[in-house]
C-alpha cells in the first residue's frame, strides 16, 4: 500500500537523517517503529504522511515513496488529506484555541460533510475517547494529554484508510493509553492500516501486528512483536532500553531540609461543577531527593506546577521556597528558585543562539554577558550535556531530544533549588536517559532536588526517592514508590505497576 524505497533525506546537517532508508506498509499492516530520539522516526512518519517535503522542505531528499502505485507527490492535498490521517509528536502543533468539539468536527466540515452525519460521528468520537467532560473546553485549557486525545479524535473522525501516528502515547496516563489501544482495535474494520512511532513497544502492544527498529538512517525488516520484544541487544543497538529488561537496583538518598513547601494550596482555576482543581493540597519538596507526581490525565498535576511557578493564582495556601514566603513573589523572583523543564522545550525558548538560552537562564535578564564567569558557567553547562559544538546555533534548529538536554543544561546552571521535570521525552532513550541521570546526580549532590512529573511508572520507579498521588485535587498517597504501588489509591487508577510482566505473553 505505502512503499518507501531508498529515501535519503537530510535538513543541512553534516549527515542525512535517513540514508537509503526501505520501508513497506501492505494494506491492514499495522507497523510499530522503534528508535531513540533523534533517530529519524518523525521525518520517517512525516513522509509517510505526505508532509515532507511538500510542506516541509528538506534540503536533501532522494528516493521513491508510493502509495497504492502512485508517487505521493502525485496526490491533490484532498486526496492525501482524505486516505491519510496524521497525529504528530507535538500535537499542539495541529491545534487552534477553539473548543473541543469543533476541532473534532473540522476534518468533516472541512470535506463538506452533512451537518447530521458531522453530529453523529462527533458523539461516537467523545463517547470512545470518554471526552464529556471537556466539552466547551477549549483545547488550549486541556492537559497534554488531553489534548492528544483530542488531537487523535479529530484525526479518527473522517476514518482514513492510513493513520500515522507520531509518539501518540507521550502525555497519557495508563488508562488513556488503554483506552487509545481498545479505540484503535475497534476502529479497525475502517482504519486497518497503522503507522505508529515509540520508544515504548509495550504501550500499544495489543494494537501492532510488526516492528521495525530505526537505526543509523535505516529502518530494520519489519518483524513480529512476540520475536523482537525479547531481543535485548536489538534495542540496545537501536539505542532504546529494552521493554523486557529486569528491574535495575533502587537508588537512596539522604534527605536534608525543606526546598519547597506547599501548604494548604486550592486553586482559583475550578472544574466544570465549580469545585477548585486543587483543594487543600500539602506537601514539601526536600533537598536531594527526586520526587514524583503521578495522576490521571487532568488530575490537576499541571494546574499544580503552574501554581508553584506564579503561572495561576491560588485562592487560598503558600508557597515557600527555602522557608520564606513567596506568594507575592513575581514569575520572574519564583524563577530564580525553582526551574522548569517542559516536555516541549518550545514553550520556553526565545534567544537566538543556545548558549543564549543558557546564558538567560542564569542572569535572568540578558543573553548576553560580559562576566567570564557567566560565560563559563554557562559553556560549562553545554559541556556537560554534549551540546558544546551547538553553543551558537538556533534553539529552534535543534531536535527534540537536544532541546530536552538544552532544558537540563539551563536548570543545572541557574543554581534553582528545585527543577520541575514535566514528561521528559529522554525517558526510554538510552543516551537521553543517561544525560537525565547526571542531571538528577547533579541536582542531589549539590543539595538541590527534582521534581518529576510523568505518566512512565518505570521511569519513576527509577529514578523517584519518594511518590505522591494527585486524585480528586488532593495528595492522596505520600511515601515509597514500592508503598505506593501496593496502595489503594494506586490500585483504584486501575493502573499496572512497572515492572509487572503478567500481562505480556510472549510465548
Amino acid at each position: 500500500m505505502l512503499n518507501i524505497a531508498n529515501l535519503t533525506i537530510g535538513f543541512g546537517g553534516p549527515v542525512p537523517v535517513l540514508a537509503e532508508a526501505n520501508c513497506t506498509l501492505d494494506e491492514g499492516q499495522r507497523l510499530l517503529v522503534c528508535g531513540e530520539a533523534g533517530s529519524g522516526k518523525s521525518t520517517l512518519l512525516g513522509v509517510a504522511a505526505g508532509l515532507i517535503p511538500r510542506l516541509i522542505h528538506a534540503a536533501e531528499f532522494s528516493g521513491r515513496v508510493e502509495l497504492a502505485g502512485r508517487p505521493l507527490l502525485s496526490f491533490t492535498k484532498k486526496e492525501l488529506f482524505g486516505t491519510i490521517g496524521f497525529v504528530s509528536q507535538n500535537s499542539e502543533d495541529q491545534l487552534w484555541d477553539i473548543c473541543v468539539e469543533d476541532v473534532i468536527a473540522f476534518p468533516l466540515e472541512n470535506r463538506g460533510v452533512e451537518r447530521s452525519a458531522i453530529r453523529n460521528r462527533l458523539a461516537e468520537l467523545i463517547a470512545e475517547f470518554e471526552l464529556e467532560e471537556l466539552l466547551g473546553r477549549r483545547v488550549l485549557t486541556l492537559s497534554g494529554g488531553e489534548r492528544r486525545m483530542v488531537t487523535i479524535a479529530a484525526a479518527l473522525a473522517s476514518n482514513p484508510k492510513i493513520l500515522v501516528l507520531d509518539e501518540p502515547t507521550t502525555g497519557l496516563d495508563p488508562a488513556a493509553r488503554m483506552r487509545l489501544s481498545n479505540i484503535l482495535q475497534k476502529v479497525s474494520g475502517s482504519v486497518s492500516t497503522l503507522l505508529i512511532s515509540e520508544q515504548d513497544p509495550l504501550a500499544l502492544y495489543s494494537v501492532i501486528d510488526s516492528i521495525a527498529l530505526l537505526h543509523g538512517g535505516n529502518v530494520s525488516p519489519s518483524m513480529p512483536p512476540k520475536t523482537v520484544l525479547t531481543q535485548d541487544a536489538a534495542w540496545v543497538e537501536a539505542g532504546i532500553l529494552p521493554p523486557m529488561r529486569a528491574r535495575p537496583e533502587r537508588q537512596t538518598s539522604e534527605t536534608g531540609r525543606p526546598l519547597l513547601t506547599v501548604s494548604g494550596l486550592t486553586s482559583q482555576l475550578a472544574r466544570s461543577r465549580g469545585n477548585p482543581v486543587l483543594k487543600d493540597v500539602n506537601f514539601d519538596v526536600r533537598a536531594g531527593e527526586v520526587l514524583a507526581l503521578i495522576g490521571r490525565n487532568g488530575a490537576g498535576k499541571t494546574t499544580l506546577f503552574k501554581s508553584i511557578l506564579g503561572l495561576l493564582k491560588a485562592t487560598s495556601g503558600s508557597i515557600l521556597f527555602d522557608g520564606t514566603n513567596a506568594n507575592e513573589w513575581s514569575v520572574a523572583a519564583r524563577a530564580r528558585k525553582i526551574a522548569y523543564i517542559p516536555q516541549n522545550m518550545r514553550h520556553i525558548l526565545f534567544n537566538m543562539s543556545v548558549l543564549g538560552e543558557v546564558i538567560f537562564a542564569i542572569t535572568a535578564s540578558s543573553a548576553s554577558s560580559n562576566d567570564p564567569a557567566v560565560i563559563e558557567r554557562a559553556k560549562a553547562a553545554l559541556a556537560r550535556y554534549g551540546l558544546s559544538d551547538l553553543a551558537e546555533a538556533n534553539p529552534f534548529a535543534l531536535s527534540a531530544r537536544q532541546q530536552a538536554l538544552l532544558g537540563l543544561a539551563c536548570a543545572d546552571a541557574t543554581g534553582a533549588l528545585v527543577a520541575i521535570i514535566d514528561e521528559p521525552l529522554l525517558s526510554r532513550d538510552i543516551k537521553g536517559r543517561q544525560m537525565l541521570e547526571l542531571f538528577i546526580s547533579s541536582m542531589q549532590s549539590s543539595g538541590r532536588a527534582v521534581m518529576l512529573i510523568s505518566h512512565d511508572l518505570e521511569l519513576v520507579d527509577d529514578l523517584a526517592t519518594r511518590l505522591m498521588i494527585l486524585d480528586n485535587g488532593k495528595i492522596a498517597f505520600e511515601g515509597t514508590s514500592e508503598d505506593g504501588w501496593q496502595s489503594d489509591t494506586f490500585r483504584s487508577l486501575g493502573w499496572q505497576a512497572p515492572y509487572d510482566m503478567t500481562a505480556w505473553s510472549m510465548a
